[in-house]
């Protein structure tokens, strides 16, 4: 099949797709593991003299698998629309975003009582995304309309979480800063899935995707231009210091103190326990106490140059997906295969080419110790009652 491939543009159930001119542009994610609430967006061209578009319609964006099938790469809502003449007709610039859009506009509302991170999170996504009172719609004549009908779907949430966090009791706070401090505590990565839902992967998620689900890049797809590394002073950290729910706890790297000198840094989270802080702050050390080279940019890769199979893998692409790329400079990776995970990408699709920039973080910064949490009942069958949590971890980690 091959490219060019149907792309489809749905605004308020109209398809739109014949009116599209120009390049669809898909942007979701973050740029570097660092980041939590990035919220995605949307832009489509539509050559056509009057659209029936309304701010926050619905619009989807899909493109068809080798089979013909469609495969949705963003849901989202309208946040804005425009018009210019031409020579030729109006053309319609159409801008949507994702759901972390409408979380920014909202506040709590209600306290949050004291939970693990990832069912915070769920609870958040009903004050972010659900149908709030006043918005409820009606007159309540239809007696089966019932309030559990506007929940919100937390499926892509890994719950419950793994870490401990206070409870949120300023119902003024902003639902997005909210999350942000929740996924950031939790040391795990929140995210816009493809169909519109709220995402949500804990401190373990990453490292437990199995091999064979690795998006494998040649490396003759991708851009040479791609290869841009750097590596800052400003990324330095010897000495942490974690604010939580009962103070804060700092933690130095010995080592690095003596070679590099002081450079000190705050991390706040809403993380319950001492030890969970010092657990948290030892973490930022082991990333950030020695220089380290990091991607500087975006790998944009050719996907209209790639296999049907691997066009469709493309397509399903979202944060945390495990990527391989061969055939990369030694300076970027020692042995020339870069190994890491997705943070962001970047969709720019026509009917002649498509390229997809995707934005990683190596591996080592997403590999965490195994929690007791994340542990399951299946590595104890067999051991022994005499074993104790730190003498297990290193095996099973």
């Amino acid at each position: 099949m091959g490219w060019p491939r149907d792309i489809v543009v749905t605004i308020a159930g109209t398809d739109y797709t014949t009116d599209v001119i120009d390049a669809v542009e898909v942007n979701m994610g973050a740029r570097t593991p660092w980041e939590q609430t990035v919220n995605g967006s949307a832009t489509v061209l539509l050559k056509t003299e009057q659209p029936d578009i309304e701010i926050r319609d619905l619009i989807t964006i899909d493109v068809d698998d080798q089979t013909g099938t469609p495969v949705r790469i963003f849901t989202g809502r309208v946040g804005s629309y425009s018009t210019g003449i031409y020579d030729f007709g109006p053309v319609w610039t159409v801008r949507a975003t994702g759901p972390l859009t409408q979380a920014g506009r909202r506040r709590v509302g209600t306290a949050v009582p004291a939970d693990t991170e990832g069912d915070q999170i769920a609870e958040l996504a009903q004050a972010a995304l659900g149908i709030q009172w006043q918005e409820a719609p009606g007159t309540y004549a239809d007696q089966t309309l019932t309030w559990a009908g506007f929940a919100v779907d937390t499926s892509a949430i890994d719950q419950p979480g793994l870490y401990d966090l206070a409870a949120i009791t300023d119902t003024n706070d902003n639902v997005l800063d909210a999350l942000a401090l929740a996924a950031y505590s939790g040391s795990g990565w929140l995210y816009e899935t493809r169909d519109g839902l709220l995402g949500y992967g804990d401190s373990t998620s990453r490292e437990n995707t199995p091999a064979a689900d690795y998006l494998e890049v040649p490396g003759s797809l991708v851009a040479q231009s791609s290869w841009q590394s750097s590596t800052s002073e400003a990324d330095l950290v010897t000495q942490a210091t974690v604010t939580y729910d009962g103070g804060q706890v700092n933690v130095e790297a010995t080592a690095a103190l003596a070679v590099y000198g002081r450079y000190q840094r705050t991390y706040g989270t809403s993380l319950a326990d001492a030890g969970d802080a010092a657990t948290f702050a030892g973490r930022q050390l082991e990333l950030q106490s020695a220089p380290r080279r990091m991607l500087a940019g975006g790998i944009r890769t050719r996907v209209d140059l790639a296999t049907d199979d691997l066009i469709d893998q493309f397509l399903t692409v979202e944060r945390n997906y495990g990527v391989i790329v061969e055939d990369v400079p030694t300076y970027i990776a020692a042995d020339g295969v870069y190994r890491g995970f997705v943070e962001g990408y970047y969709w720019v699709l026509d009917r002649y080419a498509a390229t997809l920039d995707l934005f990683v973080s190596d591996y080592s910064l997403s590999n965490f110790g195994l929690r007791w949490a994340a542990a399951g009942p299946t590595p104890w069958n067999g051991v022994g009652a005499s074993l104790t949590w730190q003498d297990a971890t290193e095996a099973l980690a």
